[in-house]
């Protein structure tokens, strides 16, 4: 989970997770510096070895009304190549100023078929466009 800081809309990578020789990493929602005019949010698994299965799932919340958050965009990505030690999946969308959270499902698999499974979710942080 994440570790408790000051909320800060910048592109910092909190929710820091090693498993095995991997480190699972979502950071906070932002605007994107590749794409011009959108909140992004990025999940993950960064390994030093190759892995049998690298999976991740990112998810972006936007407050629609105080306290509520609706999902408004996800991504996925996987890499089961048996050769693979990094997947990622930015999770996307037109920006608008509002409040936003997002939360990252991951899961790695390693050649003995040890599987690893983890939930990050960040702080909520407000973007300005």
């Amino acid at each position: 989970m994440l570790a408790a800081g000051p909320a800060t809309a910048g592109a910092d990578v909190r929710p820091m997770e090693a498993v095995s020789d991997c480190n699972f990493n979502l950071d906070w929602p932002h605007k994107s510096g590749h794409v011009a005019g959108n909140v992004t949010s990025n999940g993950v698994i960064n390994c030093n070895s190759a892995k049998k299965y690298l999976g991740v799932e990112t998810y972006l919340y936007r407050e629609t009304n105080p306290g509520y958050f609706k999902l408004v965009a996800q991504n996925s990505a996987v890499n089961n190549s048996g050769r693979g030690s990094y997947v990622n999946a930015a999770a996307a969308l037109p920006c608008v100023n509002a409040r936003y959270r997002a939360t990252a499902e991951f899961l790695m698999v390693e050649g003995n078929d040890a599987r690893h499974e983890r939930s990050h979710v960040t702080q909520i942080v407000t973007v300005t466009c």
